[in-house]
Formats: structure tokens, C-alpha cells, sequence
């Protein structure tokens, strides 16, 4: 009879250290997982205030493709702030605006940065220039399902 109670015993230990283990493993895996990403409207506009890059890396990507001169990074950097400035303009002063036509006035003041800039870029540099635009409009349109139409409005 006593071999059967230190085996009782031993299996009781077991059974508090199985509990003991299955109690706080899920703990620390919480503690070690990384934060999980905001799910649907609230992870935000990203940085930069709109769907496309930040003024910041678009300097920075436009500079390594374009070999920009100190002088034309600082012209473009203007450029970019003036754009922003205008477009956030356009956003609040412009609600009573219909989407389409919120949309066609930041399509020109959009056009109007790029007039500006292929103004200060190099003929070399500007035919790179269109076709970086052209690539991103080609990446635009395979999100919105190939056809180049703008995608539809939210559900309200």
C-alpha cells in the first residue's frame, strides 16, 4: 500500500505542475507576441495625410532615382509642402463639394505639382520621371481591379 500512495502523490505533483505550466504559458505568449495591427477604419490615414507615399519619402525615393541636385531637392521639397498645404485646403473648405468634383480639383492641383516639378528636373531626369508616374499608375490600377476607374465610393 505505501508504493501506491507515493505513486498517488507523484501523479498529484504532476498533475499541479502540468496545471501549473498550462496556466501561464498562454501568460507569457501574450507578454512576447507582438502588438496586434488596428482592425478595419481604425488604423487611420497613413503618414503624409492620403493613400500615397509621405512628401518625405517621395523626396527621398525621387533623389535616389533622379540623382536630384541639392538645389532641385530643395525646390521639390516646396513643391510638396505647397501641394499638402493646398490639398488640406481643398479637404476642409471644399465639403460641400460632390466627391467627383473633389475629386477632378485635386486631380489638377495634382497635375499642377507635377508641371511644377518636371519643371525643375533635367530632360534625362524627366523621362525617368514619367516613367516612375507611369509605374505607379500602373500599380494604382491593378488595386482598383485593372479597369482605371476610380473605385467606388464607401457604403454608407
Amino acid at each position: 500500500m505505501p508504493k501506491f500512495n507515493k505513486m498517488k502523490r507523484v501523479r498529484s505533483v504532476g498533475i499541479l505542475v502540468c496545471g501549473a505550466v498550462l496556466a501561464v504559458v498562454p501568460a507569457m505568449a501574450r507578454q512576447c507576441a507582438p502588438p496586434a495591427p488596428p482592425q478595419g477604419d481604425a488604423q487611420g490615414p497613413p503618414p503624409g495625410g492620403r493613400g500615397g507615399m509621405n512628401p518625405e519619402r517621395r523626396l527621398e525615393m525621387m533623389q535616389r532615382q533622379l540623382s536630384l541636385t541639392p538645389d532641385q531637392t530643395t525646390a521639390i521639397k516646396a513643391i510638396f509642402a505647397d501641394e499638402r498645404s493646398k490639398m488640406e485646403a481643398a479637404r476642409s473648405a471644399d465639403a460641400s463639394l460632390s466627391p467627383e468634383d473633389r475629386r477632378a480639383k485635386m486631380m489638377a492641383m495634382h497635375e499642377e505639382e507635377n508641371t511644377k516639378i518636371e519643371a525643375v528636373l533635367t530632360p534625362d531626369q524627366k523621362t525617368k520621371y514619367e516613367a516612375m508616374q507611369a509605374r505607379m499608375r500602373e500599380r494604382m490600377q491593378n488595386r482598383q481591379g485593372g479597369d482605371g476607374a476610380p473605385p467606388p465610393p464607401p457604403p454608407q
